[in-house]
This record gives C-alpha cells, sequence and structure tokens, in this order.
C-alpha cells in the first residue's frame, strides 16, 4: 500500500450501522487497515443519517435498515451465512430496490446460492447447505468475523479509490476461522 492509499484511508469517514457484535469485530478490522474517523451506530439508535461520512457499512442480518435508504454515498452490505459470509456493495448511483426487501439476509443468501449453482461456481456448497439455518435465524460468531473482515477491505477499496463488485454482483467467503 502506498502512502497516499494509507492517507486516503486515513482520512475516509466510515459509519458503521449493526449489532454490538459487529461493531466490535469491523472496528477492529477498520483499525488495522488504517481508518481513523469511525461513527458507530447500534440498532437501537434512532440516529438521522450520518453527515460527513464516505462509506456506510451496514450489517443486515435481521431487522430493518435506519439508515441506508437515503445513502448518497457507498453503502456496503455484509451478512453472517453461518458457514460463511456474503456481502453486497450498493453505490449511490445503482438501484436501491433492495433496500426495501424484506428478510434481506434470507433473499441475499437464496440470491447467492442460485447465482453460484446456476454459473457452476465452485466451492460455494457451503452456502447451498447453510440456507436452512438461515430460514431459521442462525447466527456464527465466525461468519460474523468473516463478514466484518470482507467489508472492511472493501471499504479500504472504495477509500483509495479502486473498482469493487456492486450489486447485482457481490462477494462470498467461507468462515476464515
Amino acid at each position: 500500500m502506498t502512502s497516499e492509499e494509507r492517507r486516503r484511508i486515513a482520512d475516509c469517514r466510515i459509519a458503521v450501522v449493526g449489532a454490538t457484535e459487529f461493531i466490535d469485530s469491523i472496528r477492529t478490522e477498520l483499525q488495522q487497515l488504517g481508518f481513523e474517523s469511525i461513527q458507530i451506530i447500534s440498532r437501537s439508535d434512532k440516529m438521522p443519517m450520518p453527515r460527513n461520512v464516505d462509506v456506510i457499512a451496514e450489517n443486515v442480518n435481521e431487522g430493518s435498515f435506519c439508515l441506508s435508504k437515503a445513502a448518497t454515498v457507498p453503502l456496503i452490505l455484509p451478512f453472517d451465512f453461518v458457514n460463511g459470509a456474503g456481502v453486497i456493495v450498493v453505490m449511490p448511483e445503482d438501484e436501491r430496490n433492495l433496500l426495501s426487501k424484506p428478510e434481506l439476509r434470507q433473499l441475499a443468501a437464496t440470491y447467492m446460492a442460485g447465482y453460484c449453482a446456476f454459473w457452476n461456481v465452485e466451492g460455494c456448497e457451503w452456502l447451498r447447505d447453510s440456507l436452512p439455518d438461515i430460514r431459521n435465524g442462525l447466527t456464527s460468531h465466525a461468519a460474523l468475523k468473516t463478514a466484518a473482515h470482507i467489508c472492511a477491505r472493501i471499504a479500504a477499496n472504495i477509500a483509495v479509490g479502486r473498482e469493487v463488485k456492486h450489486f447485482p454482483r457481490f462477494y462470498l467467503c467461507k468462515n476464515l476461522e
């Protein structure tokens, strides 16, 4: 990483929304990458859209969005898929209908599993096998940590101006632990 990229990461302002477990994991990951301006918002906070942020990372396992629908910045949506994690990035110019869908975690898992099956993507069997657990609302600490890890790296790529995959494309990873 160049000194210019490190400076851009340090200057990038990121808002993180989610449950305490996710917030703790992603804060650690973001700080390790050099992010300095991290605004933490828990789901119980009834805060308006944060001002002066460049990226929003919002964990969407269960419950509704509190910030994302009106976001004018890149939005990173990490998902705990029990045996792994998935991430969808929604850029400001992208269609945001996805954000109003109920049970977004289950929808994202089904979409990603179907995509992998249709295109014969190898190494995605774990996601198909996890679908019943996802439907039943199970979560995993290892998957949350994996989601936070992927999310932080995507935020760093956005901060330094690298191209990132965004919806309808996605990121998928089996648990790192």
